[in-house]
């Protein structure tokens, strides 16, 4: 069994890849955890970013994957939210 914490560090590490390294949000989807990260933008430009997806961690397996909410809106709103706060006294950088 994988912890958040390893889960946030396996996915920020997946993301940083492709330059997003700056945590918008995370769920808890059951079986997995949902992590999305955006590039490091001004605020004012975030409201410009759609079609990102969750970057997941399968909590069993520690499997990276993908899912976009727009595939299955039933499981994006039943998740429930993770506060990123939290990830702040794990000192990384949200």
């Amino acid at each position: 069994m994988i912890t958040l914490h390893e889960a946030y560090l396996k996915a920020r590490k997946e993301r940083e890849k492709k330059g997003h390294t700056r945590l918008n949000f995370c769920r808890d989807y059951g079986t997995f955890w949902g992590f999305l990260f955006v590039p490091p933008l001004d605020e004012n430009l975030l409201k410009d970013l759609n079609g990102l997806v969750d970057v997941t961690v399968n909590k069993n397996t520690g499997e990276i994957s993908y899912f976009n909410p727009i595939m299955d809106l039933d499981l994006f709103e039943k998740a429930t939210p993770v506060p990123i706060e939290q990830f702040a006294e794990y000192n990384v950088a949200i």
